[in-house]
């Protein structure tokens, strides 16, 4: 395939893939919706980018069109390749080919896919291992981007579970972090959810590699099943912070591998839960023969990504933070990480529910997971793949009460511009200031800060 098209080619996703086949030598074109810092980067890099989709984005006719899983059979653009006889994958179909050619590295779980395949690459990388890596953010280490194209057969895949995506790739190690429930506008339930994983999990090769947190009691059911089912012992590897029993643990900053004191872990960026990522991250790269020492100092200086507590900028004395986190559990992981960093300061979230639906569904465990901030603001609800229904049931107000009801103060932006406007007037009055979610909050910091 010598010319591929993409529709929805500015997805954080979709853009790695289009990255690695680029530098490839392919001739590559592509749409989107709007613009974007990507589209506008994937621009200065000489590829053709359609703003809108239409059928006129098809000429010249490419060999092979990859469209997003947010691109439905209605989109013009995809029902015109289809008319011509164009060859169609989606985004997960397409990295399944591409996996299918490396020994594939997949990090899955709900929290920490991006860090974790982060401080991957970033070991393996500093340790000549010269991988290829799709991650879901821009990694300094990436210069910039969310992707590299190593010449190794090794590939570092950050592994999406919406739709089942995942069960399109062909991993030979995998790694699962996390398990809540999510995702529930597709999942029927946490079980419908939990058996993806399941699925996804029994693709590996009977030499494959399963790595799990020791932490997360549906991961271990997952590695027990495993275990009865298909694997011997040495292919099954677990870390954690509460257990002393598997293969490497954190004990304060102390890591212990298979029982014995390894190192010390000190990372420059705040938070139990990048402490654990880190840690998942160390064990997998001791499977590689790399000392110790050299991935704790890879990991030690590891620096973030872009949206992962990334901060910005000051607003006279105001510390500006932005971060992706959207699921009740990164916002109280993330919190626990700024409470950390900031211990006496007074902190304000303006956090934007990523879907009606994802909002609808864990209402009940938004309204605690603000308990480290001092004051919360919630712009509106970022509208993605929403039912009627789901836009009925719930309100920015309807989530600012429940909040309130866990005694936080909160209140409601009435939209990104008007938060904006009120965060020019009393962000001197909070130390730190974080914009959160998967949408478009981060524009409030941008606002803000330019």
């Amino acid at each position: 395939m010598k010319h591929i098209h993409f529709i929805g080619i500015g997805g954080i996703g979709v853009s790695a893939l289009v990255g690695i086949m680029h530098a490839r030598g392919k001739t590559i074109s592509g749409s989107d919706q709007e613009e974007s810092p990507i589209t506008q980067n994937l621009g200065k890099q000489g590829i053709k980018v359609h703003i809108g989709h239409g059928p006129a984005n098809l000429f010249p006719k490419p060999d092979l069109v990859v469209h997003s899983l947010a691109i439905d059979d209605k989109n013009l653009e995809l029902k015109e390749a289809k008319r011509l006889k164009i060859p169609t994958l989606t985004y997960p179909q397409a990295v399944g080919e591409l996996t299918r050619e490396y020994f594939t590295i997949a990090i899955c779980g709900t929290h920490g896919k991006s860090t974790i395949t982060a401080m991957i690459s970033k070991v393996l990388i500093e340790n000549e291992f010269d991988p290829t890596v799709i991650v879901g953010t821009k990694l300094k280490e990436l210069g910039g981007q969310n992707f590299r194209t190593g010449k190794s057969k090794l590939l570092v895949l950050e592994a999406c579970e919406y739709r089942r995506a995942f069960l399109n790739y062909s991993p030979k190690v995998i790694v699962l972090h996390t398990l809540d429930p999510d995702h529930l506008d597709y999942y029927k339930d946490f079980a419908d959810y939990l058996s993806a994983f399941k699925e996804f999990t029994a693709k590996l090769p009977a030499d494959g590699y399963f790595f799990g947190s020791f932490d997360d009691e549906d991961v271990n059911n997952i590695q027990h099943r495993l275990l009865e089912n298909k694997f011997p012992n040495y292919n099954m590897f677990g870390y954690g912070t509460f257990s002393k029993s598997g293969n490497a643990y954190l004990e304060g900053n102390d890591v212990y591998k298979n029982g014995e004191k390894a190192g010390e872990m000190h990372l420059k960026i705040p938070g139990q839960h990048n402490r654990t990522n880190a840690l998942a991250a160390f064990t997998i790269c001791s499977q590689f023969g790399i000392t110790p020492k050299a991935i704790l100092k890879s990991l030690n200086n590891y620096s973030g990504a872009y949206r992962r507590f990334e901060k910005k900028g000051k607003l006279g004395h105001t510390v500006l933070i932005d971060d992706y986190g959207h699921h009740p559990a990164e916002i109280a992981a993330t919190l626990q990480a700024a409470r950390e960093e900031y211990k006496n300061e007074r902190i304000c979230v303006v956090y934007q529910p990523h879907q009606y639906n994802r909002t609808k569904n864990l209402l009940k465990e938004f309204g605690p997971a603000f308990k480290d901030a001092d004051f919360v603001i919630i712009p509106n609800i970022f509208d993605a793949r929403d039912s009627v229904e789901d836009k009925s049931a719930v309100s920015p107000e309807k989530l600012v009460e429940e909040i309130k009801q866990n005694g936080i103060h909160a209140i409601y932006g009435g939209g990104l511009e008007k938060t904006a406007e009120y965060l020019k007037k009393h962000a001197k009055e909070f130390d730190v200031v974080i914009t959160m979610g998967a949408g478009d909050v981060w524009k409030i910091a941008d606002e803000l800060l330019f």
